[in-house]
């Protein structure tokens, strides 16, 4: 692929793939504070294929604009934004327990894998403010206007 913004579709099309099949069945528990919020793998899987369109289509708004991206940039964002959602979303599938309840071993590996997906997912939202900066920034400078073709007069 020869334009670096177009990596993306590759995680948008696994991420259509696993909302779709049984993994995407599976639940996430959120916790804010002294709340917990049980949410379907679909609904977050939704929600961040959206958002990486959007970023898609920005890293095409910022070509068009200046006719290029920040290679650097645009290829540890893509790395960093997969990884960190790729080790969120992938924890989730680890543990468990049996129906007669859980040992301690277990729940100290469903606590190691709770802590895993709060770091990675800070990390992630840390991410993505940075590109949203680097988005501003990009927007605040002037726009580069491609060369024109000299003309030729006949005489």
């Amino acid at each position: 692929m020869k334009k670096i913004e177009n990596w993306l579709l590759l995680p948008i099309l696994v991420l259509i793939f696993c909302s779709i099949s049984k993994y995407g069945d599976t639940t996430t528990d959120i916790q804010l504070c002294d709340t917990y919020y049980v949410m379907n793998n679909n609904i977050i899987t939704g929600w961040f294929l959206a958002w990486l369109l959007i970023v898609f289509f920005l890293f095409k708004l910022i070509r068009r604009r200046h006719q290029f991206v920040h290679t650097k940039f645009a290829a540890a964002y893509i790395i960093l934004t997969v990884l960190f959602f790729g080790i969120s979303w992938g924890s989730g599938f680890f543990g468990g327990g049996s129906p007669a309840g859980y040992s301690d071993s277990q729940i100290d590996k469903l606590i190691f894998y709770d802590r895993l997906r709060e770091l990675t997912a800070f990390g992630l939202v840390l991410t993505q403010v940075i590109f949203v900066i680097y988005f501003i920034v990009q927007l605040l400078k002037k726009p580069v206007i491609p060369p024109t073709l000299p003309t030729t007069k006949k005489l």
